[in-house]
């Protein structure tokens, strides 16, 4: 057994990457027009999506975030990300990030707040993601989808 939060072994350093990995093509995809069937690959099959409004949905449809308003144009970028492994198996993470629109140079930022899980065949996937927006331009895209 690995103890994967003890800095050193090859398992933890394979296990951050493949947990960056997953990150990482979640904000290349997370844009307008988002092949939400894809991202929804990142994710074990009966894991939920928290949106910022706390509604909960299986990753199957995790385009609700949209609120039927998609933008025309959003980037997401990860700043900063802290993960603690509670098993050989399971790691919680904390992501930063900031979106960019078209209506808005920086239109909101929070943070992911992830449980990922390694499957049986040694893939890392996100079992649980909440959305913790922490603010937001006041004319972006976001205050006009939820309304705040």
């Amino acid at each position: 057994m690995v103890d994967l939060n003890k800095p050193g072994s090859i398992e933890r350093v394979i296990a951050i990457t493949e947990i960056e990995r997953i990150l990482n093509k979640y904000c290349i995809m997370a844009r307008e027009n988002a092949p939400f069937s894809e991202m929804a690959n990142l994710f074990h099959s009966n894991g939920i999506f928290r949106l910022p409004n706390g509604a909960e949905v299986p990753p199957s449809e995790m385009g609700t975030v949209v609120q039927g308003k998609p933008p025309s144009f959003i980037r997401h970028h990860l700043t900063s990300v802290d993960i603690e492994f509670s098993s050989e198996t399971e790691a919680k993470t904390k992501s930063l990030f900031f979106a960019m629109t078209g209506t808005s140079t920086i239109d909101h930022w929070g943070y992911w707040q992830d449980v990922s899980r390694r499957t049986e065949d040694g893939k890392w996937l996100v079992e649980v993601r909440e959305i913790v927006v922490e603010g937001q331009d006041a004319n972006g895209w976001y205050a006009a989808t939820y309304g705040q």
